[in-house]
């Protein structure tokens, strides 16, 4: 199971199993019962999603603000398809 750290300085955690993981660029590779603990003391599962494209998206005209959706949740203008 893949967990995200908690915090971005914790480089090491020991599981409830006594095994020590050690992070690679803030994600922990560990057992299902590890994982599930550390996520609930504040870690959290990685998005299987990927990066979104930028072609999926709108640009607000008035302020550069991105968003999904074509009114802008910074300023509330209008946002144009990038």
């Amino acid at each position: 199971m893949r967990v995200v750290a908690p915090a971005r300085a914790v480089a090491e955690v020991d599981g409830l199993s006594g095994r020590r993981y050690r992070a690679q660029d803030g994600i922990y590779e560990m057992s299902d019962r590890d994982g599930r603990a550390l996520v609930a003391l504040g870690g959290s599962v990685p998005s299987l999603a990927g990066a979104t494209s930028r072609r999926a998206g709108y640009r607000c005209a008035a302020c550069g603000f991105g968003s999904f959706f074509t009114t802008c949740s910074r300023c509330g203008g209008t946002c144009i398809k990038e």
